[in-house]
């Protein structure tokens, strides 16, 4: 008797697995689901899609939740209940879509999922991770690429996915990036879908202009689920993802926006002043502790045009602390402002120099390395100006003390470096560019102020 019972539970679990998503999650992978009670909200959510109640969807969750894995375990089960349909899942690199293809089709070889769908499995005439079919499948079962690349000859019959089409801040807040973003998925991922086909977009809010945030300003979707880090009682969303006081020091170390957007999945404009909180300390104070200088290094941003300015700053170290010792803020022609560089550099006895080299830069470095004994680096930045500024602005915020010196130079430096805008239009942003670039060599030098 003892049996037969248990093999009539374990009839009614498969079935119920089968019907189910969420019931086929804790089948699936118990120990995971079980301390993620809140992927049931999404997992009903997705049933919905599948069961057409819904038409369409979005997903926001913080970093390291499970969207991705819970996104190919219903990528499997929904191809394990219609396996002549189709499912196309589109991400942001090419690479990144084949982890996810390569982790859909494993789930179908899993004894686990082989236990509810018995009869479905892979074609062997077609099981690359490009597209593959299940054995019943009348077109591609499984398909799709990351932004910019091709699709050809699919279409998606069952459900059309886009899981993170942004690698990260940075392509959010370009407007190069999120415009070639958003062509490529109204030009090539939306003619894929066929009639019928029902749409899941899955990604970190990065910015109020990304694809969910413009389809959700025009109602596109029948659902949004966004689940932020922390509750309005600094209460974690999910211990087992991150603890409250994990996310509680995560938040005192990042700008206030980018918290905001990539844990509390609640994008704002990029407005105001960036770096209104910077630290000062007059040089009195900074005298008391000049003597515990390690070292220091600069970072020059040369004037291209006309109306840029030169910028240079030299940063110190003392312990994990970045103190900005001296700056030049000048319209000089070149002939004033290498000699002052290269003294100003000999003056803290600057071990590395970077200078960035886009146009006059290869110039003034080629000249400036004759004057100084400290060793001169160009770089090509190739990343949106904007963007790095953004992005170095948390660690510029925590870890930095600008030593204030009675200098008109000194407050034209900071005057420029306090009013940039967050938005990215500014007249001169030479100061902001300046102390990004020296932010980044900093943690690239000193590996006890990587954030």
């Amino acid at each position: 008797m003892k049996g037969i019972k248990e093999k009539t539970e374990g009839a009614l679990l498969r079935e119920l697995s089968r019907r189910d998503f969420w019931e086929f999650c804790l089948f699936y992978d118990p120990e995971f689901f079980e301390r993620r009670e809140f992927l049931r909200e999404i997992a009903r959510a997705f049933q919905e899609i599948e069961e057409g109640k819904i038409n369409s969807l979005s997903v926001s969750l913080p970093p390291r939740a499970g969207k991705s894995y819970m996104t190919s375990l219903f990528c499997a089960w929904t191809l394990g209940k219609h396996p002549r349909e189709s499912i196309m899942r589109n991400t942001c690199t090419a690479t990144l879509y084949l982890k996810f293809s390569y982790d859909v089709r494993n789930i179908f070889k899993s004894d686990r999922f082989r236990e509810i769908f018995s009869k479905i499995h892979l074609s062997e005439d077609k099981s690359n991770l490009n597209g593959w079919n299940t054995n019943s499948a009348k077109m591609v079962s499984y398909f799709g690429a990351g932004v910019g690349g091709s699709i050809i000859g699919f279409g998606a019959s069952k459900i059309a996915i886009t899981d993170d089409l942004y690698r990260g801040l940075e392509d959010a807040l370009s407007d190069t990036i999120n415009d070639r973003i958003i062509q490529w998925k109204e030009a090539t991922h939306d003619s894929r879908l066929e009639s019928g086909c029902k749409v899941i977009d899955i990604g970190t809010r990065w910015s109020i202009n990304d694809v969910i945030g413009r389809n959700i300003d025009s109602g596109i979707y029948d659902k949004s689920i966004i689940v932020p880090a922390l509750n309005s009682e600094d209460q974690s969303f999910c211990g087992d993802v991150m603890t409250s006081e994990e996310y509680i020091k995560k938040r005192e170390r990042l700008p206030r926006e980018i918290w905001l957007a990539e844990y509390q999945q609640e994008p704002i404009d990029l407005e105001g002043r960036l770096f209104s909180g910077i630290d000062i300390i007059s040089e009195e104070e900074f005298k008391k502790i000049s003597d515990k200088l390690e070292g220091s290094v600069g970072y020059i941003d040369v004037a291209d045009e006309g109306k840029d300015y030169l910028a240079l700053s030299i940063g110190g170290i003392i312990g994990d602390r970045v103190y900005i010792l001296e700056t030049l803020f000048s319209r000089d022609n070149t002939d004033i402002t290498i000699p002052k560089c290269a003294a100003m550099l000999d003056k803290w006895d600057v071990k590395y120099c970077r200078v960035e080299s886009n146009a006059m830069g290869a110039m003034f470095a080629r000249n400036l390395r004759s004057l100084t004994k400290t060793k001169i680096l160009p770089i090509h930045n190739k990343t949106n100006k904007n963007t790095r500024i953004i992005m170095n602005s948390a660690f510029i915020l925590n870890t930095m003390s600008f030593v204030e010196r009675k200098d008109p130079n000194y407050y034209q430096f900071m005057e420029n470096l306090s009013s940039y805008s967050k938005e990215g239009k500014n007249k001169h942003d030479d100061a902001p560019d300046c102390i990004s670039g020296l932010a980044m060599f900093m943690q690239g030098m000193f590996k006890n102020l990587r954030q």
